[in-house]
């Protein structure tokens, strides 16, 4: 296992950025999850549960933890499959906001990793998008 980081850069200021992964409405557009079953409780040693649909119509009970919280630009939670990964924003110029994802993997699943995180980003925009 070796600490491997996924940084990318989205339009909106980190508050925002911060507000659309912690919020439940906001969290359930971009994991996808089917509205109203997100229930998260943002806390150092709180919870995170929602249901997503898959692309058979099967319903899916997902739920991690977390386990650090700094609002608004450091959050440590675990992902399905009890995989750790560290959500670190900073502030940068143009109103725009770093991410960067740091998992615990093993180098072969650094290309996987790499296209999961770029595939949640595009659906984090999309929301912030619809919260500008």
């Amino acid at each position: 296992m070796s600490e491997f980081t996924v940084t990318r850069t989205l339009t909106g200021p980190r508050e925002r950025v911060w507000q659309v992964l912690t919020q439940p409405s906001n969290f359930e557009g971009w994991l996808p999850a089917k509205p109203g079953t997100a229930v998260l409780d943002v806390r150092t040693g709180g919870s995170w549960q929602a249901t997503v649909v898959s692309s058979e119509g099967d319903e899916i009970a997902l739920s991690g933890r977390y386990d650090q919280v700094s609002e608004p630009d450091h959050l440590v939670m675990t992902v399905p499959g009890d995989v750790v990964t560290a959500i670190t924003l900073t502030s940068t110029p143009n109103d725009s906001t770093q991410i960067a994802y740091t998992f615990d993997v093993d180098e072969s699943m650094h290309t996987m990793v790499t296209e999961s995180v770029d595939e949640v980003l595009g659906r984090v925009a999309t929301v912030l998008a619809d919260v500008a």
